[in-house]
């Protein structure tokens, strides 16, 4: 299989997930890599150059919504996606990810397809 040219982070602090869906994504092609730690993703963000990032939004120390809100000041809307993966899924929620700079917010647990389907909705834009 080709590799395709889409760079993946995954950001979660249940290592289990995180690894996971970065295993799930290599395994379809896609260069990806995952963290459980929240406060190296800026620096990550800086070293790999994701075209996407999975970022979970309910993590201790910071959370998600701080993280794309600092990763939006750096990088705003140039070619980095962010997607709030979540166990919050009502409408305040999601009204809070679109401020911090979101480009999508899905539901846990998120199947696989979904998954491929947001990053080819994304990157084809």
């Amino acid at each position: 299989m080709a590799t395709k040219p889409c760079r993946v982070l995954v950001v979660d602090d249940d290592r289990d997930t995180a690894e996971t869906l970065a295993y799930l994504l290599v395994g379809m092609g896609y260069e990806a890599t995952f963290l459980t730690e929240p406060s190296l993703v800026a620096e990550t963000v800086d070293r790999i150059k994701p075209h996407i990032v999975f970022l979970d939004i309910g993590m201790p120390g910071l959370s998600g919504w701080e993280i794309a809100a600092t990763i939006r000041k750096k990088y705003p809307y140039d070619g980095l996606h962010l997607v709030a993966i979540t166990a919050l899924g009502d409408d305040q929620a999601r009204i809070k990810s679109r401020q911090a700079g979101f480009d999508a917010h899905v539901h846990k647990p998120v199947a696989i397809e979904l998954v491929e389907s947001i990053i080819k909705q994304l990157v084809a834009r």
